[in-house]
């Protein structure tokens, strides 16, 4: 039985390698969830490479509405139309009054004459829509048992929510099941892919993040990761005298490191010195904030020594500025990923990631700071990120999100004065100083005083 892929690249590792033909997969969900962009996305991209495909929708508009809606994707080439690798077959309601089986008749007259390599019938839900229950599930039956002798990959959308999928005759007829949905967290939309099953092959489970983007869905983590991490051995200077004595002469190259503190404790000045430090030693770097502006950015470095506008203007820095209100986390990440690749990208500075917190479940926002970092190591990059501690009774709570490095930043009252406090309170593959250091931020950066040893 021969393996088609999907032709959604990182769709296609989550069903390691895609799926058997003839089959017949249902991609549901409710509406807006993204089912026709990735149906589409699929046999567009599939008839680029020669394909036979045809797109069979029972929605009643023309070709000229398709067009429409969907040349605002990159994917869809308008050409393949006309030739013959791309075939739009409109089924009317004055086809389905004659009775649904003479609509299944014609369908198959079309497919015996274009002998397509994929179907899409979008959504197969209106089709026996006016049945009642028992001839629904009997024409239902009847219809995906005749996909398998099409010879031909068969992905039939319909509209559920994920009760309404479980009560349908639907999903015990097809071989598989993409479901998608577009929950609210956080007074936004949050997009996952499921694959609830799929006959006869394993696939990685679990509900996989995406966006809906120009170039049509896009899976966060399998389009961000990459399976090889390089691994380094030698140290990279965090532009900080005291911490780098703290962590043993400074970071392991390519690691990770998170900076936890509450507001005014210095996350921002650290993140700031380590990219400026790094760019003097011809390490581009990249400045990723949601809090302040490029100038902001640029005149808070300035107010502790290190004016960088000329390391900016050179390219020797980028600065990136997001607004929470503009930020979607996977295009953001990908943005990133692609800046990283063009500008040669080695140092990394996140300020802050609570904003994803803000953005999706915590559970999302968790896996989403991972990926980041995960991304950032197989580019070879050293990243930082800041972080506020969470409160939770009175106690603060930290996550270091798996991250190579985790320093904590404090603040301690005295009777006339607050001392700032750094500790490093984990360094993987690195022996590291575990007392708690004072500090002060001073016009020049940041000053750790450590014992007169040191």
């Amino acid at each position: 039985m021969k393996q088609m892929n999907l032709e959604i690249h990182a769709l296609d590792t989550i069903l390691k390698g895609g799926f058997p033909k003839p089959s017949a997969i249902l991609v549901t969900g409710p509406a807006g969830s993204g089912k026709t962009t990735l149906a589409m996305q699929s046999i567009f991209n599939a008839a680029e490479k020669n394909e036979k495909c045809m797109y069979v929708t029972s929605l009643n508009e023309p070709i000229s509405m398709v067009n429409k809606f969907m040349s605002k994707l990159n994917f869809y080439n308008i050409s393949l139309l006309s030739s013959g690798s791309m075939n739009y077959i409109p089924i009317g309601t004055e086809t389905l009054d004659k009775g649904i089986y003479t609509f299944m008749w014609n369908l198959e007259e079309s497919i015996e004459k274009i002998k397509p390599d994929r179907i899409v019938i979008d959504p197969i839900t209106t089709i026996g829509s006016t049945l009642d229950e028992e001839a629904k599930r009997r024409f239902y039956y009847d219809l995906f048992l005749r996909m398998k002798k099409w010879d031909a990959l068969v992905i039939a959308i319909g509209e559920f929510t994920g009760d309404e999928l479980l009560k349908s005759d639907l999903s015990h007829v097809a071989d598989g099941i993409i479901y998608l949905s577009n929950d609210e967290a956080n007074k936004r939309r949050v997009h996952h892919l499921e694959v609830l099953k799929l006959r006869g092959q394993g696939y990685i489970s679990g509900k996989h993040p995406f966006s809906i983007t120009e170039e049509g869905i896009i899976l966060h983590r399998q389009e961000l990761t990459e399976m090889e991490i390089p691994h380094f051995t030698d140290r990279v200077s965090t532009g900080i005298k005291g911490l780098d004595i703290m962590t043993k002469n400074g970071v392991i190259r390519g690691t990770s490191t998170l900076v936890t503190g509450g507001p005014g404790t210095g996350k921002t000045t650290i993140g700031t010195q380590f990219i400026a430090e790094g760019a003097r030693a011809e390490e581009p770097g990249m400045i990723v904030s949601f809090i302040e502006s490029e100038e902001q950015a640029l005149t808070n470095a300035s107010s502790i020594g290190h004016d960088i506008r000329d390391l900016v203007s050179s390219g020797a820095i980028k600065v990136v500025c997001t607004s929470m209100s503009a930020l979607e986390a996977g295009e953001h990440a990908i943005q990133l990923r692609t800046i990283i690749k063009k500008e040669n990208i080695k140092r990394i500075f996140v300020d802050d990631v609570n904003v994803f917190s803000d953005l999706m479940t915590p559970l999302d926002a968790k896996d989403h700071i991972k990926l980041l970092s995960e991304m950032f190591r197989s580019n070879g990059v050293t990243s930082m990120f800041a972080q506020r501690p969470d409160t939770i009774n009175g106690m603060h709570y930290i996550e270091d999100y798996g991250m190579d490095t985790s320093v904590l930043l404090s603040l301690k009252e005295e009777e006339d004065h607050i001392d700032k406090t750094i500790t490093v309170m984990k360094m993987h593959r690195s022996h590291h100083d575990k007392g708690i250091r004072k500090f002060e931020i001073r016009d020049t950066g940041v000053d750790i005083m450590l014992p007169s040893s040191d």
